[in-house]
């Protein structure tokens, strides 16, 4: 069975700094949505989550040159 991570856990991976940000991704489809639990408690699968990172392309920002 799949590992299932609370939404902090999914911060933490992430590096997201907000429950905000997380939903906001899960609205527009950019981020897995969460299963639902017990019909309240919703938790992410680990592996759909690992998949997701290992998907993403990689961000870089140009140094500043001087």
């Amino acid at each position: 069975m799949d590992k299932l991570l609370s939404t902090n856990d999914v911060l933490s991976i992430t590096g997201y700094r907000s429950r905000t940000t997380l939903w906001r991704k899960v609205r527009d489809r950019l981020f897995p949505a969460p299963v639902k639990l017990n019909g309240v408690t919703l938790r992410w699968r680990e592996a759909e989550i690992r998949e997701w990172i290992a998907e993403s392309p990689v961000q870089t920002y140009p140094t500043s040159s001087q």
